[in-house]
């Protein structure tokens, strides 16, 4: 048996979007909706990463959902937040966004981060239900109009690796020992069964032999 040892999200996320945090106050989902079906809820973090820790407090995020005529919101709920010391150190804070699509097609979502900035982050349209495959590939989008954006900034955060085993340097796996199955092995027997008759059929044998030597 090896040990499994799996980073942590965050080390992931950064690994794959490393210029992110670089660049300024940003937005991600992680996974993203596309493929769901209707009526079948889109559970997703949505991390909001921003200035200072003032700048996280006032964040109140909502998430706007559009397709064609069709349009609703959604208010995501905070699960924490990691707020800086200084107001020029990006801090971040995480929101469990769950989403019901009414029906299937193309949507749109954008995020509104509630702050007297009056950001708003942009995601790729989507396709939801029909005959789209499920991906859960994440988004990061930086704020409409800001540099970033306008230099190409955000795009997709592709899924996780899948961790590799690994072991300390030196060391063995534990051994491991399995108790015999309790099926048929062409006998019609199990085996255990038979084997606690070999034992009975042993111990008798050496009790008939004792006797004839006395």
């Amino acid at each position: 048996m090896r040990r499994i040892v799996i980073a942590p999200l965050l080390a992931t996320f950064l690994a794959l979007a490393p210029t992110a945090a670089a660049k300024g106050p940003h937005a991600t989902v992680l996974p993203g909706p596309a493929g769901i079906d209707p009526g079948k809820p889109w559970v997703t973090t949505l991390t909001l990463v921003e200035f200072g820790g003032a700048e996280l407090a006032a964040a109140h995020p909502t998430v706007v959902l559009r397709s064609g005529a069709a349009r609703f919101s959604v208010r995501p709920r905070l699960v924490g937040a990691s707020a800086p010391s200084r107001s020029d150190e990006l801090g971040e804070a995480s929101y469990r966004l769950r989403v019901v699509f009414p029906r299937a097609g193309r949507w749109s979502y954008t995020v509104l981060d509630g702050t007297r900035a009056k950001r708003r982050f942009r995601f790729p349209v989507t396709t939801i239900g029909g005959r789209a495959e499920r991906v859960t590939t994440g988004y990061v989008a930086f704020p409409q109009g800001s540099p970033a954006q306008a230099q190409g900034g955000g795009g997709p955060i592709m899924d996780p690796p899948v961790p590799a085993a690994s072991e300390p340097e030196g060391a063995l796996p534990p051994e491991v020992v399995l108790p015999p199955e309790d099926e048929p092995d062409g006998s019609g027997f199990p085996v255990w069964i038979r084997a606690a008759g070999l034992t009975l059929a042993g111990l008798g044998t050496l009790t008939v032999l004792r006797r004839r030597r006395h």
